[in-house]
């Protein structure tokens, strides 16, 4: 994805390989972005690129609900 290698080549001695770094990083650059700009990402992006992104999103929602509720105590049955 170009807007990956673009931002890649942009910070690239800023990353030292801590995640949070990464996370920090990324997350600040979409929270400039508008919904339009965003949108525009997306229909840029081939059909594995979307796959992968989708895919990816999807499994660490689907852990964090899974995580969500091993957290929870185990609901008790009245009559």
């Amino acid at each position: 994805m170009r807007f990956v290698d673009e931002i890649y080549r942009l910070y690239k001695g800023h990353f030292n390989g801590d995640e949070e770094d990464i996370v920090a990083i990324i997350v600040g650059i979409l929270e400039e972005q508008s919904h339009q700009d965003l949108l525009k990402l997306v229909a840029e992006m081939d059909e594995e690129e979307l796959f992968h992104m989708l895919a990816t999103y999807m499994v660490e929602v689907m852990k964090r609900k899974v995580a969500m509720d091993d957290e929870r105590p185990p609901a008790t049955l009245t009559h």
